[in-house]
């Protein structure tokens, strides 16, 4: 199996717009073949939800997606102090959400790092979404454990970590932590 990592210059991250053959895309679960192909554009042009494609550029195939939304979450004051946010008194800290992500079953048989690529690509679109002006200190999903009940090893791998008010039921709430220079709030003292 290949590296996707060694192949990077063959994909491109896209926004969802018409004219990309999503009716081709095929995963492992239905429930996702049916969000990319018949709910995605819809809740896309409602501005519920971004969608961004990672394309083959060879052959315009959508290797994967993920939907990408402004979320908050929860914290209790121990997940708080851990973060070292524990001077904040909001209730609910910024965050992005990532909805779905999911990847073509034919690329998967063939790379491996696929999905820790999109988390890296996500990353990058809130550190974008930083830079322009909008505070955002998390990615958070719930793990889809009734569809893939491995995917909260891989998303453990990715960095994330429960939310403990909501780590039981159907769909765990996960989290990761995207402030890469904690010394900028000790170092000022709040």
């Amino acid at each position: 199996m290949e590296n996707i990592y060694d192949f990077q210059d063959m994909v491109k991250l896209v926004d969802l717009s018409n004219g990309y053959r999503v009716s081709d895309f095929a995963c492992e679960f239905e429930e996702y073949n049916k969000f990319i192909r018949e709910e995605a554009l819809g809740l896309q042009f409602a501005e519920i939800s971004k969608v961004h494609l990672l394309i083959n550029k060879e052959n315009a195939d959508v290797i994967a997606y993920m939907s990408l939304s402004t979320d908050s979450i929860k914290l209790s004051p121990f997940e708080k102090d851990s973060h070292k946010i524990g001077f904040v008194n909001f209730e609910a800290i910024a965050s992005v959400k990532i909805g779905k992500l999911a990847v073509d079953l034919k690329y998967k048989q063939r790379f491996k790092g696929i999905g820790s690529l999109m988390i890296e690509m996500a990353l990058a679109i809130t550190e974008d979404l930083r830079e322009a002006g909008v505070a955002c200190r998390f990615i958070v999903l719930d793990a889809d454990i009734k569809n893939n009940p491995t995917v909260v090893d891989f998303y453990k791998k990715q960095g994330f970590e429960f939310n403990e008010k909501y780590k039981k039921g159907r769909n765990p709430s996960m989290r990761l932590d995207i402030l890469d220079d904690i010394e900028v709030i000790e170092e000022t003292g709040i």
